[in-house]
């Protein structure tokens, strides 16, 4: 019975959600969210490939999306084994840096 519950914590280890509303509509948020690329490359290491408005984000150890919609910015991030660890601190930033993009 551990391993089920070991294995559901794992799971929700590696993955990074973080949804903001906003109503700044989809291209003033995607100039703001535009903005993030350059630290979150210098601090995570990633880069973003924009098609529309989702992006492909990709670095080492981590991958996922991010996308801007009229009223909501949604970032998802799946986490490897080595970034597992700093899942809580990597989401902490996010969060603070979205944040301040929207603000």
């Amino acid at each position: 019975m551990p391993s089920a519950a070991a294995s559901r914590e794992d799971v929700d280890m590696s993955e990074i959600k973080i949804e903001r509303n906003h109503q700044l509509g989809s291209s003033e948020a995607r100039k703001r969210v535009d903005g993030l690329e350059a630290k979150l490359k210098e601090k995570y290491g990633v880069t973003l490939e924009w098609k529309g408005n989702v992006a492909n984000v990709k670095g080492s150890g981590v991958s996922g999306t991010l996308a801007v919609e009229d009223a909501k910015v949604a970032v998802n991030l799946k986490l490897g084994l080595l970034l597992r660890p700093l899942a809580g601190k990597i989401k902490e930033g996010l969060e603070h840096q979205v944040n301040k993009a929207l603000a």
